[in-house]
């Protein structure tokens, strides 16, 4: 796995995890000005995320795992990370297939683009 590959699938779990602890700041330093998410929610913006997360609570019985991560580069600038995503609270688990789009910028990797899809 390339230096670049690791990074980012560093960078993944790390939002899987600020994901289930509702960590807004997270969000806030690593998702670009023209951030979207895509998933059985619609479509929502970088507003609407930070939003999201700035109103909720964490729940620390929630883990999410990225599995079967694949790193496709998009030249020097880019790059998307696909995997399968499990989430756990408790006896309940729920699964995913989900990609992110990835931007490099003079402060680092930045989220474009996520997508997550029931499985």
């Amino acid at each position: 796995m390339s230096d670049i590959e690791k990074t980012l699938v560093e960078i993944e779990q790390r939002m899987l995890n600020a994901d289930a602890a509702y960590d807004e700041r997270f969000f806030e330093e690593h998702c670009a000005d023209d951030f979207v998410a895509v998933g059985n929610y619609g479509i929502v913006s970088r507003r609407q995320v930070l939003d999201m997360y700035a109103k909720g609570t964490g729940n620390p019985d929630r883990r999410n795992q990225a599995h079967d991560v694949v790193v496709k580069p998009l030249g020097d600038m880019g790059a998307v990370v696909a995997y399968k995503l499990t989430s756990t609270t408790g006896d309940e688990t729920s699964s995913w297939c989900a990609s992110t789009v990835y931007r490099r910028t003079p402060d680092g990797w930045r989220v474009v683009l996520l997508h997550q899809t029931p499985m």
